[in-house]
């Protein structure tokens, strides 16, 4: 049982100091590596950076989520999916990858949500380990990647929904 209340809580250095720092230290350098990939492998590195003061606000709302929801349910330990559900959640909300110039192309304009379609896919994919799409599913993969690009941007992010979303794409691979 957790012992706390999130209502006397006057701001984030008591959560800060309820998770840890060695925790949110590696949450947030494990998410910083992973945007700063990303960043490479879409082909941004040379007009997009991942802002640090953002990316903090997305871990320290992501983290106060957690507990939240641990408090209310009684709960020590979250599930992977929902880690990534309340991360994306926050990352198409603070949008953490910024550009240091102008970009007129369409594609840069919604760069946190390819961020967030990254995270998510990898997620489903990998589960653990290494995951390939057949050939024969690639055309479905890219279908797929461009309806949650969708949502991402037109849509309200919800974390509920992209735990669902997780899950059943996940189930998905073991009907196969």
């Amino acid at each position: 049982m957790i012992e706390h209340n999130l209502f006397e809580m006057e701001n984030y250095r008591e959560l800060i100091d309820e998770v840890g720092v060695d925790k949110f230290r590696e949450r947030f350098e494990e998410l910083q590596k992973t945007a700063m990939e990303f960043i490479e492998i879409a082909g941004f590195s040379d007009v997009a950076y991942c802002n640090e003061r953002i990316l903090m606000q997305v871990i320290l709302d992501y983290f106060m989520d957690v507990m939240r929801l641990k408090e209310f349910h009684s709960i020590e330990r979250i599930r992977t999916e929902k880690l990534f559900a309340y991360t994306i959640s926050w990352i198409v909300k603070r949008k953490p990858i910024q550009f240091r110039e102008y970009s007129d192309q369409e594609r840069d304009i919604f760069v946190n949500e390819r961020f967030a379609a990254y995270l998510l896919i990898n997620e489903c994919l990998m589960c653990g380990s290494k995951h390939f799409v057949k050939e024969a599913y690639a055309e479905k993969l890219v279908e797929y990647t461009e309806m949650l690009l969708y949502y991402f941007k037109y849509r309200q992010c919800d974390p509920k929904t992209l735990e669902l979303l997780i899950e059943s794409f996940k189930m998905g691979g073991l009907v196969h």
